[in-house]
């Protein structure tokens, strides 16, 4: 017997065997009948590769969330949404693999909250039946004009994300677009979501492997705890990366982690928000959550970016309180080496709990070759020719005082 309830699209090329067949309209209704019948027979949905139009959102359970294109259920098990194969050229085409694609006319049909792909909606999303794992997706958007979430988990209880790909200007990709780098889209509209992760505490873990987004007013909105993300990307939109930048219930404390993953070409560097815990009594205690981003990489380049200008620096709402360790790697131009002389962190204490450090500087150098970086706050350097440890004070006026206090 399958373990799978499989899926084809009007587009698919061998559609033998499968169990429901897509038309090419509200292709919606066909995949969340296959869900609901995978959910009753305890199998998983296999999408086999093609195009599958999603030209409406819905009300499924009556669960006063968002209209979806697509719901899963909470049944205390993970449901798994998988595709036949991911194709990573979708920036440049989108008809390989397994393609979920919002039409103009559904992106316009309602200003409302909507999502592509979300869970039951719980008062709380923890602990609530819910988990999904999902594979080998895209969600391609017509256009990025209008608020929209393609992957909601805010209600969904644990996560395995891998191999999913989330363009939101599906409608005005070229194929000789040279893989999307020039020119950038339109700046996007707010409240065009890539994916949104859980609702704070999650139970046990979540991890995101090879999640990309293209074009969003934020592509991934980062959240939760016990997070990990490898090879993960966002580029060409308002904020590649946003921390806590949406309503939680549960408290945020323990470690999101970020590895080898990439922000590039977003107007914004990323944004960090709301993280702690609740105190019981109705009031939120801000700060001192584990943020780590291991080698993260960044290309920043002016006039390569959707409208053309750079916007903020890594930035906190709240300055100083977010915890941890960041070292990355920042490329300024096109043919141009990762910089030294570059200025990560607004300068308002943005990053001040936070043990930050440019891999490209030494930690052992001469005073020329000091001063020749842009410094992080707290960043410790031994001089050769002052044959002393420094400590940065004042990275904007790059300020350096020795173990006792004295300016240098």
């Amino acid at each position: 017997m399958s373990m799978y309830i499989t899926v084809a699209a009007a587009t698919t090329q061998n559609k033998n065997g499968a169990d429901f067949i897509c038309t090419g309209t509200h292709d919606e209704l066909v995949i969340q009948a296959a869900i609901d019948q995978c959910v009753e027979e305890s199998k998983n949905i296999l999408l086999l590769n093609g195009v599958y139009h999603i030209d409406g959102f819905h009300d499924y359970y009556g669960d006063n969330g968002p209209k979806s294109a697509l719901c899963f259920p909470n049944k205390w098990r993970e449901i798994g949404f998988f595709g036949q194969n991911h194709e990573y050229g979708f920036q440049k085409k989108y008809d390989n693999g397994v393609v979920l694609y919002v039409s103009q006319k559904a992106l316009e049909e309602t200003r409302e909250e909507k999502d592509v792909i979300r869970g039951v909606w719980t008062d709380k999303g923890i602990q609530n039946g819910s988990s999904l794992h999902m594979e080998n997706i895209a969600v391609v958007l017509a256009n990025n004009q209008n608020p929209i979430r393609c992957i909601d988990l805010r209600r969904t209880d644990r996560v395995e994300v891998k191999n999913v790909t989330l363009v939101s200007y599906g409608d005005s990709i070229r194929e000789n677009s040279g893989h999307g780098l020039c020119p950038p889209p339109c700046v996007p509209g707010r409240g065009c979501i890539g994916l949104t992760m859980t609702d704070g505490s999650n139970n046990s873990y979540s991890n995101y492997v090879n999640l990309q987004t293209y074009g969003f007013d934020e592509g991934i909105q980062v959240g939760g705890e016990h997070v990990v993300m490898i090879n993960c990307g966002a580029a060409v939109g308002r904020y590649g990366f946003t921390f806590g930048n949406y309503e939680t219930h549960c408290g945020s404390n323990h470690p999101i982690t970020l590895i080898n993953c990439m922000d590039e070409r977003n107007i914004n560097l990323p944004l960090f928000n709301r993280c702690g815990d609740d105190d019981i009594h109705g009031c939120w205690m801000q700060g001192k959550q584990e943020i780590s981003l291991i080698s993260f990489n960044m290309e920043r380049v002016e006039g390569q970016t959707p409208g053309g200008k750079l916007g903020d620096l890594m930035k906190e709402v709240h300055p100083g309180t977010w915890s941890g360790n960041i070292d990355f790697t920042a490329q300024p131009a096109w043919n141009h080496l990762n910089a030294v002389d570059f200025q990560l962190w607004e300068n308002d204490g943005s990053g001040h709990g936070i043990k930050t450090r440019n891999n490209c500087h030494k930690m052992v150098c001469d005073t020329n070759e000091r001063l020749g970086y842009y410094p992080t706050y707290g960043q410790q350097i031994f001089d050769t020719d002052l044959n002393k440890m420094l400590i940065c004070i004042d990275p904007a006026t790059k300020k350096w005082v020795d173990f006792e206090g004295k300016t240098v």
